[in-house]
């Protein structure tokens, strides 16, 4: 650690001990404006390539914590602390997940104890559903702004394996086939959404489509549709961006995908990319077919270098394909006039230097990329949830990561700094 960081760690955990809580908003060297009162905030719209906030350019640096709603009834003190280190990082922008789908599949089908909020197709738990408005309601006295998806195509949360579960089918798990062409799954997954949507917030009195501290829906976290051709999924997400919009004209709405395309188009620089296989994945769905959709507001990918085929060990190939991952995808919704959304981007080391290396090269390509967002996976203040996932960065609780922490708090500035002061 260099000297100059570890005296800012060291005078704000001096502060943090003198108030006996995690309130300052940062470190000495980073204070920042006061978080806008909730009544100030507006919408978040897309326009000309970027994401527009009272007629200025919006950038943000955030952070995913899927876990907030479900902490929410089973560890509240987890969600103190979780927001205490956005306020202290300086985080405008988180995404969590708006749902949680029966007992039959992921963790609730282990323990009936998770908040689920849609125990049986079209019945709805009032309390998780409150659990959901406190989150919303305590981002928005932050100004923090959230982007939800509707629902997972994995099997944690139910997902669609917990719809097609209640439809019937045989194999439920990641079985887009059956969710897609299926009458009832669709009917339960619309039923869900038009609830949502229409839903009055019972701490905040605004209904969820009116809600500007949410930036954007999304249609599914990380939909795939293995083996079928992309025009499928690609007409599907048009279909569901469409009904979404016939509800809830105020908000963005993006696909929720990884980016993953077909048969290598020529516009990725896939002579930089150490594997291709992202590239020409097979798995039924295109980012340049999604993000030409009309209703799909901004382009969105994630990045996992090791699960994406770029290898485990840092290398100026991982570095450079990184580099070239963010920059095609950005250039492709720029084709578009859409911005680019990093919408989840982790590496599994466990924060060690490895970590470092990729995070501050990742930083560096979207500050000079001027990138729309990015949403790191994950910040988390809490012990166990640090433990979940090697690419966390954790603080204070679990490894206590306070180099990452500052690195990130130091890219979340430079990424902000020329956003609208009412934004910050």
């Amino acid at each position: 650690m260099q000297a100059t960081n570890a005296i800012r760690l060291l005078i704000h955990i001096l502060v943090i001990l003198s108030v006996g809580t995690w309130n300052a908003p940062s470190l000495l060297a980073h204070q920042r404006a006061p978080a806008p009162a909730a009544d100030t905030l507006s919408f978040v719209q897309a326009a000309d390539g970027n994401f527009v906030f009272d007629g200025e350019i919006f950038r943000f640096a955030g952070t995913n914590a899927y876990y907030l709603p479900n902490y929410a009834k089973l560890d509240p003190a987890v969600v103190d602390r979780t927001f205490d280190a956005f306020k202290a990082a300086g985080i405008t922008v988180v995404r969590t997940w708006a749902f949680y789908d029966g007992y039959d599949c992921g963790y609730s089908k282990k323990d009936s104890s998770e908040n689920v909020i849609q125990p049986k197709p079209g019945v709805y738990n009032e309390q998780a559903l409150r659990n959901l408005d406190m989150i919303i309601a305590k981002g928005k006295q932050q100004g923090i702004r959230f982007i939800l998806p509707f629902i997972n195509y994995w099997d944690e949360l139910g997902g669609i394996c917990q719809y097609n579960t209640w439809a019937g089918a045989e194999n439920p798990s990641t079985n887009m086939t059956f969710f897609l062409s299926n009458g009832q799954t669709q009917k339960w997954y619309k039923a869900y959404i038009t609830m949502l949507l229409n839903r009055v917030n019972t701490y905040t009195g605004v209904a969820y489509k009116n809600e500007p501290a949410i930036l954007s829906w999304q249609i599914m976290n990380e939909g795939r549709n293995k083996g079928q051709r992309p025009e499928i999924l690609r007409n599907w997400y048009r279909e569901m961006a469409q009904f979404i919009k016939s509800i809830d004209s105020h908000h963005l709405v993006g696909t929720g995908e990884e980016g993953f395309d077909e048969d290598t188009p020529p516009i990725y620089s896939a002579g930089k990319y150490s594997n291709t296989y992202a590239l020409r994945a097979q798995e039924g769905t295109s980012y340049i077919m999604n993000t030409a959709i009309p209703e799909i507001d901004y382009g969105n990918a994630h990045w996992y270098p090791t699960e994406y085929g770029f290898g485990h060990a840092v290398s100026p190939q991982m570095l450079e394909g990184q580099q070239v991952w963010i920059t095609d995808h950005q250039t492709i919704a720029s084709r578009y006039g859409k911005p680019f959304l990093l919408g989840e981007y982790g590496y599994p080391g466990w924060g060690d230097e490895r970590v470092d290396t990729i995070y501050k090269n990742l930083w560096n390509t979207a500050e000079q990329a001027e990138l729309g967002g990015s949403l790191l996976w994950q910040l988390t203040a809490d012990y166990i949830k640090c433990f979940e996932y090697g690419g966390n960065i954790c603080w204070p609780g679990g490894r206590e990561d306070s180099q990452l922490f500052i690195n990130f708090m130091e890219h979340i500035e430079k990424v902000q700094q020329k956003n609208p002061t009412s934004s910050r």
